[in-house]
């Protein structure tokens, strides 16, 4: 896959992804302090759906693994300064809309985050999703896609677990962004 630096808006070449240097450069350090120790992580939020070619700006870098996983990157980071690790839970701005009823979406994780290169990281550990009073849902478990950021391989969520969460919360803008590029794919 080719990673050029540009806004989004500047390209018609649908497989052409524009990622923000300083999401690149980031990410590039997370790769020196990461890579060696033996750990899972992927790449989650816009920026592993910009990685996979939707377009969408990202303002953060989210990292999705283990409780221990999260554990281990913040002592793999440590010179970057993280927040302690905390059971958060958190209301996400948006709300699920099932079956035209509106409901609160809430995800749990062990979660800390941290900067690089003046970017959030937010890292989360055994990430689960509950819309409102339900039950939580299982660790949200996924086989990672992989794409190369300069020459680095990343983790990143697979587009077809992202695209099953957003039709199962009635978020279908964002699935209809996935949706495209599965058939941009197919053409090809």
């Amino acid at each position: 896959m080719l990673f050029k630096v540009e806004r989004l808006e500047k390209t018609d070449n649908p497989l052409l992804i524009m990622v923000p240097t300083k999401f690149v450069l980031a990410l590039l350090k997370l790769h020196e302090k990461l890579d060696d120790k033996d750990l899972e992580w992927a790449v989650g939020g816009d920026l592993g759906e910009a990685l996979r070619t939707v377009r969408i700006e990202p303002d953060c870098i989210e990292i999705l693994t283990s409780k221990e996983g999260a554990q281990k990157i913040r002592q793999a980071i440590a010179d970057y300064s993280p927040r302690q690790i905390e059971l958060l839970v958190q209301q996400l701005p948006r709300n699920a809309s099932i079956q035209d009823n509106e409901y609160p979406v809430y995800l749990r994780s062990h979660y800390f985050e941290f900067y690089v290169n003046e970017i959030k990281v937010k890292v989360h550990g055994a990430l689960q999703y509950k819309i409102n009073g339900w039950d939580w849902g299982d660790v949200f478990q996924f086989k990672p896609d992989q794409v190369y950021v300069v020459e680095k391989k990343t983790d990143v969520v697979p587009l077809s677990d992202k695209y099953s969460l957003y039709t199962n919360l009635g978020w279908f803008d964002r699935a209809e962004k996935i949706r495209r590029i599965f058939a941009i794919r197919k053409k090809s």
